[in-house]
């Protein structure tokens, strides 16, 4: 056991490294894409295509949820072209270096064995895993929080703190959002040298050199060129946008924060008081908010599990006394940014994936309660109680694998009791407790590529539905009418397209002195089928001059694609010739010639 012990204490963080860049590329042969990463991907290859022709990027459509991050990989484009398996590999080459910087993270507070099996957490968990093959901007802002984290716990200074920010703000504003007002308190409480002109110097100085890159870069994005415009950061300034605060204040609304269930067929808190008194109003309000914070598209093993939230959010109120006590600034910093970020995700619409880049504060404090915690037993029981009937009460949300998820529970729990009596008499107990539940939370998502994700979606559709081989039916310039059965904008990005209106999200007000400069290149050559009628179509036809119609039909019975329905009627209008059908993996092209 020592020698095993020695050997991962000298050489685990790299086993984790490699094991990370090994499953990740391994994950690009069943690349399907995900959520929005083709939006991304369309961005990036807008932005090589402005640099190709000698110009900068900052007018252009290319800053959703920022861009630096983006920026490596449009130069990449340069040289091979548009490609999601490329951008693919730049995340996962970030999510590699996340995962050493969370290490070197956690070595500062910890002893060697401890960050690795916290870092061994992080790469178990199910959202690093999902995200990980991906060029979503999950992967981007959680490398910016690590380094955040770092330069707090190395104790850097102020404006280096400001320029992680700034890179979190680019990365995915709302996750700076939601840090921010924590770190501002933290300051407020650290610098503290009672009421006096120096006390209120020092304030002014250390929020400027914190707040400044971040002003000065949204100030160039409203007024410049020089950096793209980012809607969704732009949306939560009063009158930058048309629509955009009130769009914000929206997801703030109770009744759509609070839709965390799995589905609006699954159980709900129900309405237990008189909603017509006051009193009885702000109860049930509070219930609709308790349910946030049990559902399972809040915390579960999608996410983070209860069983794992719950113990460290606990640890971080139960212990924070003692750390103000101890002036052990990196645990009173870390507990108010968890609590910060929590709160506004409780408060408002979000879900599993908007926990992803809290996970390494929530980790951290975990190992304090494998560690520390277990040392005082009426904390230790409280803890475990209280996490016990909160994920009881989340067991009544669930629709799928019911009894799988009772089984992991009530495992993990039984390894706490275990701990709990036996951590005294066997040293290394808490290795195999966390060993243990990290191969829990793997295993459920590795289930979850199988059984839903995008192992399934390969061995049903192929690699990106097959987007690339379908894209090779038409010529470049031919402008075609298709269904989209999953690929979304690859046709886009594969095809060249490069059409995509700045504005896209919402309008800025006539005052930005940008609105005038922005532009969009002009080639627009694919078309998406519309949910309307077939008449409908003829219509877009006509009016955006388009040479084909492509129908993508399943073959996998009770799951057809959108608009497949289509076919007979199109194989019946006169307008339309039947001039090729391509079998593929579980599908059918049809191809239709437009008669002019």
């Amino acid at each position: 056991m020592q020698s095993i012990k020695e050997f991962l204490k000298k050489y685990g963080i790299y086993i984790l490294i490699a094991s990370c860049l090994i499953l990740g590329l391994s994950f690009l042969y069943f690349k399907n894409a995900t959520l929005d990463d083709d939006l991304y991907l369309f961005e990036t290859s807008i932005m090589t295509e402005a640099l190709k022709r000698g110009e900068w990027i900052g007018n252009y459509a290319v800053g959703t949820h920022g861009f630096l991050f983006k920026l490596p990989v449009a130069l990449a484009f340069l040289l091979t072209g548009s490609s999601l398996a490329v951008a693919t590999i730049w995340n996962i080459l970030l999510a590699c270096l996340s995962i050493y910087l969370f290490y070197i993270f956690l070595k500062k507070y910890f002893s060697q064995t401890y960050a690795l099996l916290g870092t061994l957490l992080l790469f178990a968990n199910f959202q690093f895993i999902l995200n990980l093959p991906t060029y979503m901007r999950e992967v981007p802002v959680f490398l910016a929080v690590i380094v955040f984290l770092n330069l707090i716990a190395y104790k850097k200074p102020y404006w280096t703190v400001g320029l992680s920010l700034l890179l979190m703000f680019d990365a995915k504003e709302y996750v700076m959002y939601m840090i921010l007002p924590a770190y501002l308190l933290y300051i407020f409480f650290q610098e503290w040298k009672g009421f006096n002109v120096k006390t209120l110097w020092v304030y002014i100085k250390s929020y400027t050199q914190v707040l400044l890159p971040t002003i000065v870069f949204i100030t160039l994005m409203i007024t410049t060129p020089i950096i793209p415009i980012n809607a969704y950061a732009l949306s939560v300034i009063p009158g930058v946008t048309e629509g955009g605060v009130a769009y914000n204040l929206k997801h703030f609304d109770t009744g759509i924060a609070t839709i965390n269930r799995i589905d609006l067929d699954a159980s709900e808190i129900p309405m237990l008081f008189n909603n017509d008194t006051v009193v009885g109003k702000v109860l049930n309000t509070g219930m609709e908010y308790f349910g946030k914070l049990i559902y399972p598209r809040s915390f579960s093993f999608l996410s983070v599990p209860k069983i794992i939230f719950f113990p460290a959010l606990l640890t971080s109120i139960m212990m924070f006394k003692n750390a103000i006590k101890k002036k052990d600034s990196l645990f009173i910093s870390l507990a108010l940014i968890l609590w910060s970020f929590i709160s506004i995700f409780i408060l408002r619409a979000s879900f599993d994936r908007y926990l992803f880049p809290i996970l390494p504060v929530i980790f951290f404090f975990f190992v304090i309660f494998i560690k520390d915690i277990v040392k005082e037993k009426r904390k230790f029981v409280t803890i475990l109680v209280t996490t016990l009937l909160l994920t009881i009460a989340g067991l009544f949300f669930e629709v799928d694998y019911l009894w799988i998820k009772i089984a992991l529970n009530v495992a993990v729990v039984a390894m706490y009791l275990l701990y709990y009596f036996y951590n005294a008499k066997f040293k290394h107990l808490y290795i195999w407790i966390v060993s243990i539940l990290s191969v829990i939370t793997f295993s459920v998502i590795a289930f979850f590529y199988y059984a839903n994700g995008q192992i399934h979606q390969y061995l049903l559709w192929g690699n990106d539905y097959e987007v690339k081989k379908v894209v090779k039916l038409f010529d470049n310039d031919e402008k075609i009418l298709m269904n989209d059965p999953g690929w979304d904008i690859l046709v886009k990005v594969y095809r060249g397209d490069n059409r995509y209106d700045p504005e896209w999200k919402w309008k800025l007000s006539k005052w930005v002195p940008r609105q005038s400069e922005l532009k969009m290149f002009e080639k627009l050559d694919s078309f998406v089928i519309s949910g309307k009628t077939i008449e409908a179509d003829r219509t877009r036809i006509l009016k955006s001059g388009i040479d084909k119609v492509v129908l993508a039909v399943s073959t996998v019975e009770g799951n057809p694609f959108i608009h497949q329905d289509r076919l007979e009627k199109y194989l019946k209008a006169d307008w339309l010739s039947l001039s090729d059908t391509v079998e593929l993996k579980n599908k059918i092209i049809y191809i239709f010639e437009v008669v002019k």
